[in-house]
Parts: C-alpha cells; structure tokens; sequence
C-alpha cells in the first residue's frame, strides 16, 4: 500500500510540475509605443513673449490663414496646440506628412509670408516639441 502512495504521490508531483511550464508566460515580446512627445514635427511655430504678452493680433491672423489654405487646397491642417509660458506663449506643431511636396512649400511660404519679420514669433523645421504636454 505504500508502495501505491508514493507512485501515486510522484505521478502527481511530475504531473503538477509539467503544467507549470506550459502555463508560463512569454514575457519576451515586446511592444512598440509610440510617445507624441518624441514626435518629429515639419513645422513648429512658437509664439514667445518678452515681458509684455505674446502678439496677439499676429496669433488671430495666422489662424485665419491657415483656415483659408485649408479651405483653398482642400486640406484639413490642424496644430497640435500647446501652451507653456505665463504670459500666454504657445507652439503650434504642424505634422504636414499628409501634405504633397507642393503643398508643403505652398503652407511654409504662406507661413513665412504671415509672421513677417517679427521677434514674437519663431519658426522650426523638422524638429521634436520642446514643450511636453
């Protein structure tokens, strides 16, 4: 009878021990996400101030040029929006892949065109956010 425990005993240990490894998991995979702040933008435009706010008028009048080009060409341009100063400075990031090369050019000239030669505003070409969200 002792005989018949212990063979029982040591089926049932091997049996136990077997399952163990089958139910294991694959933890070696790995998976690939994708963080918005390590992003490469076409085109950033920053909006800064020097102490006395950022130039409003100039923020109001490239919006309104950028809803024109969309509504010319049939596009659909949004920035990514982020604000990050006290005194109301925000980027503008714009992902143009969506973009052919012609269109590209034609939104970075009207761009440049819009925001002049003024200090209040910065442009940035094909660079990641500085500004995390």
């Amino acid at each position: 009878m002792k005989k018949l425990i212990i063979m029982f005993s040591a089926i049932t240990l091997i049996a136990c021990k077997s399952n163990s490894k089958t139910t294991k998991v694959d933890n070696s995979t790995t998976q690939e996400t994708t963080n918005p702040d390590e992003q490469v933008f076409d085109l950033i435009v920053q909006f800064i101030s020097k102490g006395e706010g950022t130039a409003r008028e100039l923020g109001v009048k490239f919006d309104e040029a950028v809803a024109k080009f969309n509504k010319d060409n049939h596009t659909n341009i949004e920035a990514d929006k982020r604000h990050w100063g006290r005194e109301g400075e925000y980027d503008l990031n714009f992902d143009l892949k969506n973009l052919s090369t012609k269109q590209k050019n034609s939104f970075i000239s009207l761009v440049k065109e819009t925001v002049g030669h003024t200090d209040m505003v910065h442009l940035k070409y094909n660079e990641k956010a500085v500004h995390k969200r």
